[in-house]
């Protein structure tokens, strides 16, 4: 379903949604970081789509672009002609999720961010983790990383409910 069709309330949830397992999930493949700066800043772009078993389903899928670090970063979100839906960004002092016509909605770090968004905080350390292709573990998230040198990413959230399912596409 897209985001367009949807009204301004369910749009907002379809956003935030997605914007929090996006987090999970990230979007294009930099080279692996040099040994020495295991923390560097990185930059992923592509899409998503995301699927939440509630009752009745919910389905999204937007553009997205994530840079930074567990530490400090942004996430946007975008329709499919480029405009902005939803911009999060998170440092040492907290996390704030904006959408175009809102004041930024602050929260005391990522993990207070996500678990109001979908209920349950994102593994953040794992998502950039993942997005290079390096196993890292993350209770009640599996994810594929088979086709992550392809660029596609495939996120599954069992526990707690909803269950999440979050499929990534990115240029290598």
């Amino acid at each position: 379903m897209s985001l367009a069709l949807l009204s301004p309330r369910a749009r907002w949830r379809g956003v935030v949604a997605a914007v929090a397992v996006a987090l999970l999930a990230g979007c294009a493949t930099p080279p692996p970081p040099a040994p020495s700066k295991p923390s560097a800043a990185s930059h992923w772009s592509g899409r998503l789509a995301l699927s939440l078993a509630t009752d009745p389903p919910q389905h999204w899928s937007a553009g997205f672009e994530l840079s930074g670090t567990p530490a400090q970063g942004e996430l946007r979100l975008s329709t499919p002609l480029g405009q902005t839906l939803a911009t999060i960004r998170w440092d040492g002092s907290g996390a704030w999720v904006e959408r175009r016509d809102t004041d930024p909605r602050p929260y005391d770090g990522l993990d207070a961010l996500t678990a109001d968004l979908i209920g349950t905080p994102v593994p953040v350390t794992a998502l950039f983790a993942w997005l290079r292709g390096v196993p890292h573990e993350a209770p009640g998230w599996q994810v594929d990383l088979s086709q992550q040198p392809t660029g596609r990413l495939r996120l599954r959230r069992s526990d707690p409910p909803p269950a999440a399912d979050l499929r990534l596409i990115w240029q290598p």
